[in-house]
Parts: C-alpha cells; sequence; structure tokens
C-alpha cells in the first residue's frame, strides 16, 4: 500500500491531521531528514497528531512511515510520477496537447494503482472468483459500465454470471445472492449509497463480497470482505471519473487472467470457442 498515494486521497480527517497530511504531500522529501516534532512545528500540529496520522495509515508510528515514505518517493523518481500533479484541460489545447494529457493522466493512474496493488489480496479475490456458484457484479454510473465489462469477460471463460443496469434490479438481485454467489462490488469513491445498500444485502445472505474503491478509507472497503484499491489521477474537473473507470478495467484485466491461470488449457478452448468470427454474424 502506498501511504503517499493514501495521504493524498484521503478525505475528511480531522483538520489538525489534514494540516500534517498538506505538510508532507508538499514537503515530502525534506521529511525524511525531519524528527516528529519538527513536521508537527512546520505543520502548526503537535507529535501526538502526525503519530495518529501515521497509524491511520496501518503504521506503527513516524520511524516506518519515513522508512516507507522513502522508499516511495524513489518508485515515484524512477517511474517520473508526481503526486501533487493535476492535469488540466483548458479551452486553448490544441487536439495534441489533449490527447497527450489524457494519455498521461491514465497511464499515471494504472502505474499508480499498480504500487497500491497487494498480491495476496488479489489471489484471495480470483481464488473465490475461479470457485463461485455464481457471480455477481454491482456499480452504478460509470463503474457500472465497468461491471458489464466484468460481466462479458468472465461468461467468456464459462462462469455464471450476473449484471444489471437499473439499482432496483442490482437491489434484487443482492436480496436473492446466497453463500454460492461471490459479488464484485465496483465504486471508485466507496461511498455510493446504493452500493452499501447492496453490499449489506449481501452480506446477510453469507455471500463473499468483493469491493474495487479508492485507496482512502472509506465504507465499502471497511465492510467487504476483500478490498482491491485503485488510484485517479484528479483533473481540472477534480471527478477523476476518466482515470477512475480505466483503473478499475485495470483491475478486471487483473483478476481475469489471474482466474485463466487456475485452468489454462480448458478456459483458452472456451475463449476460441467464443469468439466472434465474419462466418459467425448474421447478414
Amino acid at each position: 500500500m502506498s501511504v503517499l498515494i493514501k495521504l493524498r486521497d484521503y478525505r475528511n480527517l480531522p483538520e489538525a491531521e489534514s494540516e500534517v497530511r498538506k505538510y508532507i504531500l508538499k514537503n515530502s522529501k525534506e521529511v525524511l531528514e525531519m524528527t516528529v516534532y519538527d513536521v508537527a512545528k512546520n505543520s502548526y500540529t503537535s507529535p501526538a497528531t502526525v503519530i495518529r496520522l501515521c497509524k491511520k495509515l496501518d503504521l506503527k508510528g513516524f520511524n516506518q512511515f519515513k522508512i516507507k515514505l522513502a522508499s516511495e518517493i524513489r518508485g515515484f523518481d524512477n517511474m517520473q510520477l508526481d503526486i501533487l500533479d493535476v492535469t488540466n484541460v483548458s479551452p486553448n489545447d490544441s487536439p495534441v496537447m489533449i490527447i497527450d494529457k489524457i494519455t498521461n493522466i491514465e497511464r499515471q493512474s494504472i502505474e499508480e494503482t499498480r504500487m497500491l496493488l497487494n498480491e495476496k489480496d488479489l489471489m484471495k479475490a480470483a481464488d473465490h472468483l475461479h470457485n463461485a456458484t455464481i457471480i455477481d457484479f454491482f456499480g452504478v454510473g460509470a463503474s457500472n459500465i465497468v461491471a458489464f465489462d466484468a460481466t462479458y469477460k468472465f461468461m467468456r471463460i464459462g462462469k455464471n454470471v450476473a449484471c444489471y443496469q437499473l439499482y432496483d434490479r442490482q437491489y434484487v438481485q443482492a436480496v436473492n445472492a446466497d453463500a454460492k454467489h461471490v459479488a464484485v462490488i465496483f465504486s471508485y469513491s466507496g461511498e455510493t449509497k446504493e452500493m452499501v445498500e447492496v453490499l449489506n444485502e449481501l452480506q446477510k445472505n453469507g455471500c463473499y463480497v468483493i469491493t474495487v474503491t479508492c485507496s482512502s478509507s472509506n465504507t465499502l472497503a471497511k465492510l467487504a470482505d476483500n478490498s482491491i484499491s485503485v488510484s485517479s489521477k484528479e483533473t481540472l474537473f477534480r471527478s477523476g471519473a476518466m482515470a477512475s473507470r480505466i483503473t478499475q478495467l485495470y483491475i478486471v484485466d487483473i483478476l481475469y487472467a489471474l482466474c485463466c491461470q487456475y485452468d489454462y488449457d480448458n478456459v483458452k478452448a472456451k475463449v476460441v470457442k467464443t469468439r466472434i468470427t465474419n462466418k459467425d454474424k448474421v447478414s
């Protein structure tokens, strides 16, 4: 888990912890040479506030934070990533400039998501998907598009899958699930009201739930059996919708490929069998 990305994406922190967060993000390299007292002084907070923030990052204290920070700064430098970069698309941009900016947003989002990924969580998710009798996919808005993409991929390898566009049908889908079902919920914010309601119904029925959300603390990630985090570079419009969709699709591709490895030859045959060619099309 990247502490820098998690810090950047944190929302609704207490005011004092938010000041520490801002200071560290703006002065990450300088922080490596500081004590907890230095950071507290420079952010106009207290050592206790700095340590509380470190513990919210699942770290024992400030020293462990600095060890993680040093490693990440090297990684960001090697990939030429700027943790605070906000790419703006302006009215005067040429088509080439817009193409380059969008390419950069999506490339960096995928590279940051790679830094967030936990191999054990991914393998655990893939194992449950492989063994599931039925896989249910959920999401609203842009996340619903990702859910349908996942549905098609897993259907091609012979999995019994379900996905609906309208929320009322997704809710009924959740109510009718049982322990034989594995559910995957896509929601970048992790706070989508409808998806929280769906998750509660799924868990009432003993359904194993995997969520794909942002890296910051959120309701869906806390409640899920397995949560996978993605990154999203901010844009001028601050929604991150384009980048979050790309990173969610990236997770779908990884889980799909991992599941294919369980029975590679059989899966390959199914993919070939379900490939639509010109001769299969009806004129």
